[in-house]
């Protein structure tokens, strides 16, 4: 296979969040792998020179879904999208032509050094690669970028069902992530080779981190390098503060979303914040090294 070239596809519809271009400049920092966005809003301020922002409606991307599936979607909200992330393939064939690999991402992510854990070794042997080491995971999944791995999601039971449904099903996680779920048992002819790997990217998500602890609750990022007060791994690949923005999917024992309560995320202004770095904590986003 020829050396790896990455695309991640991010879709964002509605209002930027307050931390888009922290997000935009994390980024930056990884220049051997493009960022797509389509989006409906105009740029922020922050425009790095591998990230592009692929101007459409939320109608225009479920339009493009649609005619993949031949199905008529109609999403009860953006939230819905979310099932259409292992389409990506297909939906975006013509933006992903000249890359050997492409991955669905979110937005609420810091990245760090990508290429600490998607090393070039195993985007070479691996054809689909999942950050989690027990979940197909819709914040980060990385695939090559063939007519059978782009086409995997079709093998999967029922997924018309779950596509054609207003609401969000999960698709992408759970009925996806058992049709590709290595642990699994698979006819020969129908297995892929499939790494789920732990990269420890989301604080207070149950699991032990490499140091024998719970997860961190404050991160450095610093120039593209993303690590955590303690010193629980070296290096992370990237966070994903999903359990502090928003208490959707944690359980009753982890208590409420810590930034519900919160006036104000941003406690640096971006500029600074590229310049000299940034932490990232239960207050938000703070000055570099704060305490």
């Amino acid at each position: 296979m020829p050396d790896p070239r990455l695309a991640l596809v991010a879709p964002w519809f509605g209002p930027w969040p307050v931390w888009i271009n922290l997000y935009l400049e994390s980024c930056r920092w990884n220049p051997e792998i493009t960022w797509l966005i389509p989006t409906d809003q105009d740029p922020p301020a922050c425009q790095p020179p591998n990230v592009t922002f692929l101007s459409m409606t939320l109608a225009e991307f479920t339009a493009r879904a649609a005619a993949v599936t031949g199905l008529p979607l109609v999403p009860s909200d953006p939230y819905k999208i979310c099932d259409y992330k292992p389409l990506t393939g297909e939906i975006f064939a013509d933006e992903l032509r000249a890359f050997t690999h492409f991955g669905y991402t979110d937005n609420d992510i810091i990245y760090g050094r990508l290429a600490c854990e998607l090393t070039p070794e195993r985007l070479a042997t691996y054809e689909i690669i999942s950050s989690h080491a027990n979940l197909q995971a819709g914040h980060l999944t990385v695939m090559q970028n063939t007519r059978r791995v782009c086409r995997a999601w079709r093998h999967t039971p029922k997924w018309r069902r779950h596509l054609q449904r207003p609401d969000h099903t999960g698709f992408d996680e759970r009925a996806f992530g058992r049709r590709i779920d290595p642990n699994r048992w698979h006819p020969p002819w129908r297995r892929f080779s499939v790494l789920w790997h732990e990269m420890f990217s989301m604080p207070d998500r149950a699991g032990t981190w490499p140091d024998g602890g719970k997860s961190p609750q404050h991160y450095h990022w610093h120039k593209g390098r993303l690590t955590d007060a303690r010193g629980a791994k070296e290096e992370y690949a990237y966070l994903h503060f999903m359990f502090w923005r928003s208490g959707r999917y944690r359980s009753e024992a982890m208590g409420p979303a810590p930034w519900d309560s919160l006036d104000t995320l941003m406690h640096v202004a971006w500029p600074t914040a590229a310049e000299t770095g940034f932490d990232i904590t239960r207050q938000g986003f703070l000055p570099h090294n704060s305490v």
